[in-house]
């Protein structure tokens, strides 16, 4: 399950994942993403991604919908991943890895975001 949600008062967008992730649903959340972040502008907002363990019917929907959010212009963009998990899971090539390390800030916690 992937959803999306909001804080106009904190500007953060939060996206959460877990369960199974099948191709249908992944194309629903981006549609979905993108009616929800129209009205905003994501230069002024951070994005929080809330992953718990999740399993992907096709990993290059993963990859889509992670761009999307690259592209977005997001302000920050934090991965809420305290046992390492997403890291582990995606097997990023050396530049994919290093591209992503520099966009976004892996932290154990959402109170660590400022």
């Amino acid at each position: 399950m992937l959803s999306v949600r909001i804080s106009e008062v904190e500007k953060i967008v939060y996206i959460e994942v877990n369960g199974y992730i099948s191709s249908n649903e992944a194309k629903r959340f981006l549609n979905t993403y993108k009616q929800n972040t129209r009205s905003i502008k994501s230069n002024q907002y951070i994005l929080v991604v809330i992953p718990s363990i999740f399993e992907c019917e096709n990993n290059e929907d993963l990859r889509t919908v992670c761009m999307s959010f690259f592209r977005s212009g997001y302000k920050k963009m934090y991965l809420v991943d305290p046992s390492n998990y997403i890291m582990n899971v995606m097997n990023l090539g050396k530049i994919e890895q290093k591209m992503f390390n520099k966009s976004v800030k892996v932290i154990s916690s959402v109170k660590q975001i400022k």
